[in-house]
């Protein structure tokens, strides 16, 4: 099944994840990491926020933290643009990451109405809508804004929201990050799980969530993405056309300083009955919606991730 293709190759670098090397390694990374989050914790919410943003400041501005790879993927996607503005793209962009870095382990501590107070739910009758049916919701999202804060403000209205995850590198971390969305109400899906576990999932009624922007490699479809032919994931469509499970694409929109409002839009079905033409229409959809939002305020992408590494056959 595709779900299961989709890391078949990552299956090696699992297996060697357990050497004594990595073992101490990951220890030493989980450690620190936890350190970080308990100072950080000390801070009021405000102040935490602004180091995050200093922090990713500092990885733009000192240590050049994928800044190159930043600069190449807004070029074309900006050419209008001089290389100073697109620096303060960049720049912005890593001030956003560092902050909502810092505000992903701070969710868990928010009480109801802070986190109501941080994100607003906007039309939300269309997810009810769809999830009314009967038949379960493709959720398609991004990495766009403040996804996770997003996840948790969903699980806590108490939707039943399934999230398709991918494992992290360090063992010891992913579990951490387990706890705190399963904390917030996700019950998570592995990636590498059966693709019957998404289809038990959509007929059971609930919604499964997929982030679908980055680079999907060549079990991807191409559509056309800021100016660019890009592998684009097909499991919200996939799963949309073996389901018949209705497509919502729900996008966390910057509302003043500090605040949110999570949008949420209904997917046309499109009218045919080809499964390869099904999946290229929906995909290219949705993707056409983010770049109109990442055209509108490009800062709160997440333009690090190598997006058009792969490349058409021809």
């Amino acid at each position: 099944m595709t779900i299961n293709m989709i890391t078949a190759a990552k299956s090696g670098k699992s297996a060697r994840r357990n050497s004594p090397a990595k073992r101490a390694r990951h220890r030493l990374e989980y450690a620190a990491a936890r350190t970080g989050v308990f100072l950080l914790s000390l801070l009021p919410l405000p102040a935490a926020r602004a180091f995050g943003r200093w922090l990713g400041t500092l990885a733009w501005e000192l240590a050049g933290v994928r800044r190159r790879q930043v600069l190449e993927n807004l070029r074309p996607a900006f050419p209008g643009l001089c290389a100073k503005d697109l620096w303060k793209i960049g720049r912005r962009c890593y001030r956003n990451l560092g902050g909502c870095f810092v505000e992903s382990f701070r969710i868990h501590r928010l009480t109801e109405p802070e986190l109501s107070g941080l994100v607003s739910l906007g039309n939300r009758e269309v997810l009810e809508e769809a999830l009314a049916e009967g038949r379960g919701v493709v959720n398609v999202t991004f990495h766009y804004g403040n996804w996770e804060l997003m996840g948790a403000r969903a699980g806590r209205e108490g939707w039943p929201l399934d999230v398709i995850a991918r494992p992290q590198t360090n063992p010891l971390f992913e579990a951490y990050v387990d706890r705190l969305r399963r904390a917030n109400g996700m019950r998570l899906i592995d990636v590498r799980a059966p693709a019957r576990s998404i289809l038990e999932s959509l007929r059971s009624g609930r919604i499964v969530t997929f982030l679908a922007d980055q680079d999907a490699h060549r079990l991807g479809v191409f559509v056309d993405f800021l100016g660019r032919p890009a592998s684009t994931p097909v499991g919200p469509a996939l799963f949309a056309f073996k389901s018949g499970a209705p497509v919502v694409l729900s996008i966390m929109l910057p509302e003043g300083r500090d605040r949110w409002r999570v949008a949420f839009e209904r997917v046309p079905r499109p009218e045919t009955g080809d499964r390869a033409e099904f999946i290229r229409q929906m995909t290219g959809y949705y993707t056409s919606r983010l770049e109109e939002y990442v055209r509108r305020s490009p800062e709160h992408w997440f333009w690090p991730h190598r997006r058009w590494k792969t490349r058409p056959a021809d």
